[in-house]
């Protein structure tokens, strides 16, 4: 089983889901989110890794964001990108990533904050109408990160098992 931390913004998710559920294999079991902390092995330890979320966390405010603009990914994904707050997610991301987390962040690649509309490895055809459906939906939202949610997802990464909501303060 693997741990991932994650924003669900509050969005009209319509488009995005259909989208999805044609170009993103994880559509069917995880809603459109924003990734703070990637997959991380069961091994780190439950309490270990709420208690390190809630030492960063704490004092955390919630802040805006503004969901546009599109770009494809080093690794072929379509993301919907975070324009306002970004700065906020990637400081959070940098937190997030010390202490008992420190050895599993990935330095060789940067942390765009983003919603993923699609993965593309396999078919890069498929990217193409991916992105032009994904121009016509014309996808802009604001919202505001005020909760992340701690997800523990089984071994086939098909379903999560377990959830912990960590609200921000005001």
């Amino acid at each position: 089983m693997i741990y991932a931390l994650v924003h669900y913004p509050d969005v009209y998710a319509l488009g995005i889901n259909q989208l999805r559920e044609k170009y993103d294999p994880q559509a069917g079991w995880i809603a459109p989110h924003v990734t703070l902390m990637f997959p991380v092995p069961e091994s780190v330890g439950e309490g270990n890794l709420v208690s390190h979320l809630e030492n960063v966390l704490s004092g955390q405010r919630p802040f805006p964001i503004h969901l546009q603009g599109l770009q494809k990914s080093w690794d072929d994904y379509l993301f919907l990108l975070v324009q306002e707050g970004s700065a906020n997610l990637v400081g959070l991301h940098d937190k997030i990533y010390t202490s008992i987390l420190a050895g599993y962040r990935n330095e060789n690649v940067a942390f765009i904050p983003h919603l993923t509309l699609g993965v593309f490895s396999e078919d890069a055809g498929a990217y193409a109408l991916a992105l032009e459906e994904a121009r016509r939906l014309d996808l802009d939202y604001h919202c505001v990160v005020d909760r992340l949610h701690l997800v523990k997802v089984n071994d086939e990464r098909s379903r999560i098992v377990w959830s912990r909501e960590f609200s921000l303060s005001e």
